[in-house]
């Protein structure tokens, strides 16, 4: 029996996204045998494919084939209406930079945040920058915006961001942190830097990631977690839970079946506690449960609950956390 096949507002989104990006792939030139079986197949599946990227194919020619403007243009005389009004000039765009600097993030003009340092110090921020994306910025967080004609990029400095990109294929949204590159169409994701390491957290679409120019490209869909422990080392991916990722936006932490010592270093961004684990190996512990992280010391206190251990205040900076003998 044969179905007809209707496609949802929805469905011909996700099938362009998912044009963009094996137009992405075929014009870096760099498929592997396994991905063009991949594409073949990708294409034959349905003729909504063909004519998605067909259409996106289209768009990148005639761009391509468009003049490029000439760079010799003579600059018109200043005339005496110029030089009557350049003072007053002057005067106005001093007081604009003089109000823009006392504006809080979300509230610059959009043109301003094509080229800019956005910080986040003691809380998350959010800001919308001049495509329509969205960044998160959590606590010690520090990103450069360098938008340009045919790229949009950013930089992370350190800390954490969530992003909602909007899709824009032919004007590609890249982060950088160190060396390695993530590149995206229109999606959700978190990217963590701490240190050396690099997290990349995917809540909705694909995301591609090279850990260093000597390291193979690597695509990441809703649920996947990669960790780059250093710059052009390869990235370990796992799973994690969608709901879980960057929950830091709504005055928590969440974690599934965590090891210990990734929740406590996300911890202590929140808290100054410092915390001793007796034995070391209780660090592999796996733990679930929400922060509130407004009040992040209570967490120590419902340990007990979540784990066989002894939770032992040595003074108010500093706690040891004991696993139970019965229990070792």
């Amino acid at each position: 029996m044969t179905h007809t096949s209707i496609h949802e507002p929805d469905d011909l989104d996700t099938i362009d996204e998912q044009a963009a990006l094996w137009f992405t792939r075929n014009h870096s030139q760099q498929l592997t045998s396994e991905q063009v079986e991949q594409f073949q197949l990708w294409l034959a599946t349905s003729p909504e494919h063909a004519k998605s990227y067909e259409a996106i194919a289209g768009v990148w020619r005639e761009f391509d084939a468009m003049p490029r403007p000439a760079t010799n243009i003579n600059k018109p005389k200043k005339g005496l209406f110029f030089r009557l009004w350049r003072p007053l000039g002057n005067t106005l765009a001093a007081l604009f930079i003089a109000a823009v600097l006392f504006l809080p993030y979300s509230h610059l003009p959009s043109m301003l945040l094509n080229n800019m340092t956005l910080v986040a110090n003691e809380a998350p921020k959010e800001v919308i920058l001049s495509d329509g994306s969205s960044l998160f910025l959590n606590r010690q967080t520090r990103i450069r915006v360098a938008y340009e004609t045919e790229v949009r990029q950013i930089y992370l400095d350190s800390g954490s961001a969530y992003f909602k990109v909007k899709s824009n294929p032919y004007r590609p949204f890249v982060i950088l942190a160190d060396e390695r590159r993530i590149q995206v169409i229109g999606t959700e994701f978190e990217v963590d830097k701490a240190h050396q390491q690099i997290a990349v957290s995917v809540n909705k679409g694909i995301v591609s990631l090279q850990t260093g120019k000597q390291q193979p490209t690597i695509y990441l869909f809703a649920g996947d977690n990669a960790v780059s422990l250093a710059a052009n080392s390869p990235a370990k991916v796992s799973k994690v839970t969608p709901f879980d990722i960057a929950r830091w936006r709504f005055g928590e932490l969440s974690f599934t079946d965590k090891p210990l010592f990734e929740v406590l270093a996300q911890l202590k961004t929140y808290s100054p506690i410092n915390v001793e684990l007796s034995p070391p190996t209780l660090a592999q512990s796996k733990i679930s449960g929400r922060i509130n992280l407004h009040q992040p010391d209570q967490f120590f206190q419902a340990l007990p609950m979540l784990l066989p251990v002894q939770v032992v205040y040595q003074d108010k900076n500093n706690v040891l956390i004991i696993q139970n003998k019965k229990n070792k």
